[in-house]
């Protein structure tokens, strides 16, 4: 016996349709999932890390910026890089060591001077950043990470 073309039809059309459904909720829940994935989380250290302070760019901070050189001493502690220091004003044992993250943005004539006097005297803004590897001092000093703002001659 054969189906009248009409019935035929109807029921092609409710697999196609089922089937187009099917796939469509397929797709949907596969670039859910894709989508969904965890977001790292920020290290608690370093230069990627959260930030714990920031510096404005109207306060200038004064302060010191000088080139840490390997040398032959025991004294490894984050060689080859740029240093800032800043003492707080109301505070002569406040002694506050930043390590530069960011050394590209220092500009080349700050950097020609340090080759030069080894000390130079700038005002400087940024975020400063947990150091990972941390080291013991006195209470009034600090070490810290900076991804600097900004930077000029004083």
């Amino acid at each position: 016996m054969l189906m009248p073309i009409t019935k035929y039809k109807k029921t092609n059309n409710k697999k196609r349709s089922l089937i187009t459904t099917i796939f469509c909720l397929s797709f949907a829940l596969l670039l859910t999932l894709i989508s969904c994935k965890e977001e790292e989380p920020l290290p608690d250290c370093g230069c990627n890390s959260e930030t714990i302070k920031v510096i404005p760019e109207n306060s200038k901070l004064n302060g010191q910026i000088s080139f840490k050189k390997h040398s032959n001493s025991n004294d490894t502690y984050y060689t080859d890089k740029y240093w800032i220091g800043f003492v707080e004003p109301n505070c002569s044992n406040c002694i506050h060591h930043m390590i530069v993250c960011n050394e590209n943005s220092i500009p080349s004539n700050i950097k020609t001077l340090i080759n030069t006097n080894g000390i130079v005297n700038i005002k400087f803004s940024g975020n400063l950043k947990n150091i990972c590897n941390k080291t013991f001092d006195v209470a009034d000093v600090t070490y810290q990470r900076i991804i600097l703002t900004k930077i000029e001659l004083q």
